[in-house]
């Protein structure tokens, strides 16, 4: 009886599969990401930092719709998160992007005013957060970014993200997202991780020549 039981069991499994595997929805594939990286390499300083996302199309209607962004963080690029890796410190827009890697949005405020909406990557993972529907998520950092309508000579198909570093100074340069005659821009500044550690050697070493010159005062004086 044993083996009748069996069989019925692994029937009904097999036509139950068909059933179960339609109620998910598989998606995705091989495709290809933009990527900008910027390392920078001296005496006592090494920082790495790296901007990876998909390439949406633009299409002119889209200048229409932006005041229709207003008060939301939204989607950014293409596919999966845009995501943003920094070993050091840096600032975009004026605020501090700590060490990490983080998924990135776009918001805009109820002026119409745009930041990169940055969420730890670790902890939006463990959350669950994905890129698609409605962006209910908190940021951990905000980037003010700059949007320059209409500035761009050749329209931009592909949306673009570049890092960039200032000539005369590597350590500053600039965030800009092109998408059609747009671009949104951010002053970037890499902030070391030895910084704090440099500037405290350096007041050690004021303090120290400060004795020094109290020790060898003329006359013994105070």
């Amino acid at each position: 009886m044993r083996i009748p039981i069996l069989s019925a069991a692994i029937a009904a499994f097999c036509l139950a599969l068909p059933s179960s595997a339609q109620e998910i929805q598989v998606f995705g594939g091989n495709g290809m990401r933009a990527n900008s990286f910027i390392g920078l390499f001296g005496k006592d300083m090494m920082a790495t930092v790296t901007v990876t996302h998909g390439q949406p199309m633009w299409q002119d209607s889209y200048t229409n719709m932006l005041d229709k962004l207003t008060g939301k963080t939204h989607r950014l690029g293409k596919d999966l998160w845009t995501t943003l890796m920094t070993s050091v410190p840096i600032s975009i827009g004026g605020s501090t992007v700590p060490t990490g890697c983080y998924v990135v949005g776009l918001h805009c405020d109820k002026e119409g005013n745009f930041s990169l909406a940055m969420l730890n990557a670790s902890k939006a993972m463990k959350a669950g957060n994905m890129p698609f529907g409605a962006q209910n998520w908190k940021a951990d950092v905000m980037t003010p970014l700059k949007l320059n309508k209409n500035i761009t000579k050749d329209s931009v198909k592909k949306m673009t993200m570049t890092l960039s570093s200032n000539k005369n100074d590597p350590m500053s340069g600039m965030f800009t997202l092109a998408w059609g005659p747009h671009t949104l821009t951010g002053a970037m500044k890499v902030m070391p991780a030895n910084d704090g550690a440099a500037k405290s050697k350096k007041l050690t070493g004021a303090k120290k020549l400060t004795g020094a010159k109290k020790l060898t005062a003329p006359g013994g004086g105070k």
